[in-house]
């Protein structure tokens, strides 16, 4: 009887001692998983040969809203834009060519005021993936100057022209220190640039997930379905925001 006792004691010890181990063995695996994914990421962004469609950072909770601002034609919808912003009390990354920064100080400054972040968009709209590595070089770093010249603030991220990257192109953008980046929201809205309705129904079937990027331009529609756009991402339960809320610091 004194045996069967402690047998049993035996048996509840070693099963408390095996659950234990297995807790252990199971956080430790977890912070394992989780550090060896940070080092993925910063290695991937110390050197990636692609540019990101979607952020870096896992759990951000935000999907970035990004507007490319560099053919001049849509200027005066940029006002009503940083308006509905406002309201909103969102901030975004305005993504502007460097000849852009340099015809359009007022505005650049304004869009820096209010707290939205700048990303270098090439000098001049070209299509980059064509360019040597030179060229490239040349592009990227003489808008980086234009528009840190007027912002006085490092720009952090770069998005060529039409999204059209080539090797040679996020090489030389890396060599420059920036993020690649694209997009995987496209609102298409270059193409319709007076149809805001058509813009919301095609944002409402897109799978917008943590740490997507939104595609966007100030034209006419977007100046009036902004607001829609920004609605949805909240109903899809993130914060719309930036560029550096969806990539890791480190």
């Amino acid at each position: 009887m004194v045996m069967m006792v402690l047998s049993k004691s035996k048996l509840k010890k070693i099963v408390i001692f095996i659950l234990i181990v297995a807790f252990i063995i199971g956080g430790i695996a977890y912070i394992l998983k989780n550090r060896t994914q940070d080092t993925m990421n910063l290695l991937d962004m110390a050197g990636n040969t692609q540019p990101y469609t979607m952020g870096t950072l896992r759990n951000s909770g935000h999907v970035a809203i990004t507007c490319n601002v560099d053919l001049g034609w849509e200027d005066e919808y940029i006002e009503k834009i940083l308006e509905i912003l406002d309201n909103e009390n969102v901030k975004i990354t305005f993504a502007v060519t460097g000849k852009w920064a340099e015809n359009k100080q007022d505005l650049l400054l304004k869009m820096k005021a209010k707290g939205h972040e700048i990303a270098n968009h090439g000098y001049q709209h070209l299509n980059y993936d064509t360019l040597s590595y030179d060229e490239n070089f040349n592009q990227i770093k003489k808008s980086k100057q234009a528009i840190e010249d007027v912002t006085k603030t490092k720009s952090k991220f770069f998005q060529a022209p039409s999204g059209a990257f080539g090797d040679d192109t996020v090489k030389a953008a890396n060599d420059l220190g920036y993020i690649c980046y694209k997009w995987d929201v496209d609102t298409i809205d270059w193409m319709d640039k007076d149809n805001p309705d058509k813009i919301i129904q095609r944002i409402q079937k897109k799978d917008i997930k943590d740490g997507s990027i939104v595609l966007m331009h100030p034209t006419k529609a977007t100046s009036i379905c902004l607001d829609e756009i920004i609605s949805i991402i909240r109903t899809r339960g993130y914060v719309p925001g930036k560029l550096s809320d969806v990539f890791s610091n480190e």
